[in-house]
């Protein structure tokens, strides 16, 4: 048994990662870089041109600001560490490492339920209560929004990774790419019924939360749009709202198959590596073209940015 007391920073942790050949380890490692270069220029994108233009300090795109920097923290805590791992043979941990990826890939998935929860609870404000949008969605509430929708998950996770700490652990190889909470509780020894019932049950009333609170905005939306005489308007709303539903589905599915795939020992280990991926690649390169990018005053933005650093 190795006491986590006695563990330092540097203990080593093994990761096992992909099973890949070597001819499959290079193709994935190059399939993965395509779609990570572009995520992180558009992210960056986008944050650089909200921070850049003036006109965007707007109640509506300050939330853009949160989903756009956790999307960053996502993508960044994750997919390096996997691009590493498909190129080496040594396929190791710190400890504290793995603790510090875990909370930011915890914090992530978190932090992307609530975004997407507030975003949805805007466009309901914006597009049904248009005349009282910037009369409940002023900056001091968009702050209190942000707050939450950070402060919420982060509390969650470390009390998550804090009861992980204090499980003893007998193993030292992880059975997957990146550290999670999962993953380090797979390397104890002792009973983690508690770790279980919090972490499911955290997992359980947040998405149950979430998931109401999408339904119940989007599902308002289309109705103000069904019953909208301009078509064009109502055609525009649909096309928006089917976009960002069809963005949360994704994730959820994903996530519940990253949940069900931990506790079911059949599945392949590089099966759950692939929806692991699913799980970060898709959301953060569909976000900031979807949220950011399509819109009208974003991508005026962008053009006035480029053309003054061009002059």
């Amino acid at each position: 048994i190795m006491d986590n007391s006695s563990l330092t920073s540097n203990t080593m942790l093994k990761l096992e990662g992909f099973s890949l050949t070597p001819n499959l380890a290079s193709l994935m490692f190059v399939l993965t870089l395509i779609v990570f270069i572009p995520t992180i220029a558009a992210n960056a994108m986008v944050l650089g041109v909200l921070v850049y233009d003036k006109k965007l300090y707007e109640p509506m795109y300050l939330l853009l600001w949160n989903l756009t920097i956790n999307d960053l923290i996502g993508i960044c805590s994750i997919i390096p560490r996997i691009l590493m791992d498909l190129l080496s043979t040594t396929k190791e941990i710190s400890y504290k490492n793995c603790f510090v990826q875990a909370f930011f890939v915890h914090t992530y998935g978190g932090v992307s339920y609530t975004i997407l929860a507030a975003m949805a609870y805007d466009r309901y404000i914006a597009i049904c209560n248009p005349l009282w949008y910037h009369t409940i969605m002023t900056k001091r509430a968009i702050a209190m929004l942000s707050l939450l929708v950070w402060t919420i998950p982060v509390l969650l996770v470390m009390t998550l990774l804090g009861l992980a700490l204090r499980v003893p652990l007998c193993r030292s190889i992880l059975q997957d790419a990146t550290c999670n909470n999962m993953g380090i509780l797979s390397l104890a020894c002792a009973n983690i019924t508690v770790n279980n019932i919090y972490g499911l049950g955290m997992s359980a009333v947040l998405n149950a939360i979430v998931i109401f609170s999408v339904i119940y905005s989007y599902a308002k939306i289309l109705i103000s749009c069904l019953t909208n005489k301009h078509a064009e308007s109502k055609s525009k709303a649909v096309h928006t709202c089917s976009t960002h539903l069809l963005i949360f589905i994704i994730f959820e599915i994903s996530n519940l198959f990253l949940i069900i795939s931990y506790r079911l020992e059949k599945i392949s280990i590089n099966f759950r590596l692939v929806i692991g991926m699913i799980f970060t690649l898709i959301p953060t390169f569909a976000n900031p073209i979807v949220y950011g990018i399509k819109t009208q005053n974003i991508r005026t933005g962008i053009i006035r940015m480029f053309k003054i650093k061009i002059s």
